[in-house]
């Protein structure tokens, strides 16, 4: 073939269409699982979020192709943070009266702020802090990571004390960052990881104030995303087999793509903390994910 002749066969190309036969040897990704998240229910013991969240749980398992695995990405009970004794046990009560009742599915839990005991207490008692909390929820360790369907799990814990005293800040601590990157080092490349956060790493959606000395300059409030964000980013990037970082807290529905990785923000199944069904846009509702083995994740978000 000459040139004149290569050239204006080449110029054919874009309207040759692939015969199926070829394209039954296109390699085809497969779906390993399907897992609901589910956050943000603040549950108190009161009838419409208690039955808020049995709606929800029997609106997951009722799908006709329905998920194996929940994941709790945190905020399980309205507050504890400035509630006492009495509040508090009332409010893990109801919990465990919906969560017995209505899901059969095993769930792994991350911590949100607002399940932090700090009420004053809570000084000096053994369930202060993320204690109590982790005692209800029925896990070892505040961050921890497993393997299921080919995927690799990784649960952060984001909510810290704040440096001058108090909570929270949103960020690792210094023992659970040089955790997560031996988790992530001895994790084999070829499996895709999926990271759980309560606060966004990083989100398009934040709700600023405007400076004083600058009213055009929006200040980024530090429990809208993670202030240690620029840090996870650089170690994310050095592990290209990280594909999804799923949080909650903020009750929006919000999706970043940020150099290889998919950061999905899911709404809240308590919308606007139970005074209406709608918040910022998004209605109270949970996320169904579809899990592939080339990494690719597929996110529904459900309005139950």
């Amino acid at each position: 073939m000459n040139r004149r002749n290569l050239l204006k066969a080449a110029s054919l190309l874009p309207f040759l269409s692939i015969p199926e036969s070829l394209q039954a040897l296109a390699p085809k990704r497969q779906r390993t699982a399907r897992i609901a998240y589910l956050g943000d229910v603040h549950l108190m013991p009161r009838h419409k979020p208690m039955h808020g969240l049995a709606t929800c749980l029997r609106h997951i398992q009722d799908q006709p192709d329905p998920p194996t695995l929940i994941l709790n990405g945190g905020d399980s009970i309205m507050d504890s943070l400035s509630r006492s004794r009495r509040d508090t046990r009332r409010q893990w009560e109801a919990w465990q009266t919906v969560i017995k009742a209505e899901c059969s599915l095993p769930m792994q839990h991350g911590l949100g702020n607002h399940d932090i005991w700090a009420h004053q207490e809570s000084l000096n008692d053994p369930l202060a802090g993320k204690k109590w909390a982790q005692e209800q929820l029925h896990f070892s360790h505040r961050y921890r990571s497993f393997d299921q369907s080919g995927w690799h799990f990784i649960v952060l814990d984001d909510i810290q004390p704040k440096a001058t005293g108090g909570w929270f800040s949103s960020c690792l601590d210094e023992e659970q960052m040089d955790w997560l990157r031996s988790d992530l080092k001895n994790t084999s490349p070829k499996t895709p990881v999926l990271v759980m956060s309560h606060v966004p790493i990083i989100s398009a959606e934040f709700y600023a104030t405007s400076s004083e000395k600058s009213p055009s300059q929006w200040i980024i409030q530090d429990r809208s995303m993670h202030t240690d964000a620029p840090a996870l980013l650089a170690l994310f990037a050095q592990y290209p087999n990280v594909k999804t970082c799923l949080s909650g807290h903020k009750h929006i529905l919000d999706r970043v793509d940020h150099n290889g990785v998919t950061y999905l923000c899911n709404g809240a199944v308590s919308g606007n903390w139970w005074k209406s069904k709608t918040y910022h846009e998004t209605k109270r509702g949970y996320a169904m994910l579809d899990l592939y083995d080339d990494g690719s994740v597929e996110r529904t978000y459900i309005s139950y």
